[in-house]
């Protein structure tokens, strides 16, 4: 693979003595691909020991490969056995994570149900604001049958209730 690239830059260049950007960019690319792969493949060594030993002077020595002239002591590497378990579906977090996330469902359903009752209370309440700050009049209609206007001053009172329960329930 290093190989093909390295060819494939040898015969760019000797073809051409400039190189465009995009060619340079895809060259790079192909390099860096290449490397990557290759230090990748190299690096799969993870079952290598380990080789300690102490020289005359008391140094202790770290390496890869056994040394001939000295008490080498071999190190095999422990296997990292820290990995998280896979959750299984009855167990305890897993039932407690399904109930969390049934309840905020639930919640979420109620406040949207809530919400949208609150919008058609929310455009009504508007709706008799609008009446009232265009100058409408607002007839309350007694259980007999009668009509009855309302004067100014209950209208500005029903307006200030209206912007009360406005800005309570609609913000």
């Amino acid at each position: 693979m290093v190989w093909f690239t390295l060819m494939f830059v040898h015969k760019y260049h000797s073809e051409q003595s400039i190189i465009n950007e995009k060619d340079l960019i895809t060259m790079l690319r192909l390099l860096s691909t290449n490397l990557l792969l290759v230090t990748s493949i190299l690096s799969f060594n993870l079952a290598a020991e380990i080789y300690t030993w102490t020289d005359k002077d008391g140094k202790v020595h770290f390496s890869d490969k056994p040394i001939i002239n000295e008490v080498v002591t071999t190190i095999t590497p422990k296997e990292n056995n820290n990995i998280a378990n896979t959750v299984k579906k009855n167990s305890q977090w897993q039932q407690d994570y399904n109930k969390t996330k049934q309840v905020k469902a639930e919640q979420a359903a109620n406040n949207a149900k809530i919400a949208k009752k609150n919008k058609g209370y929310c455009n009504q309440i508007k709706r008799q604001l609008a009446i009232i700050d265009h100058g409408g009049r607002i007839v309350v209609i007694s259980p007999e049958g009668k009509r009855n206007f309302q004067s100014v001053e209950q209208l500005k009172v029903e307006k200030k209730k209206l912007t009360k329960a406005y800005k309570k329930t609609c913000r």
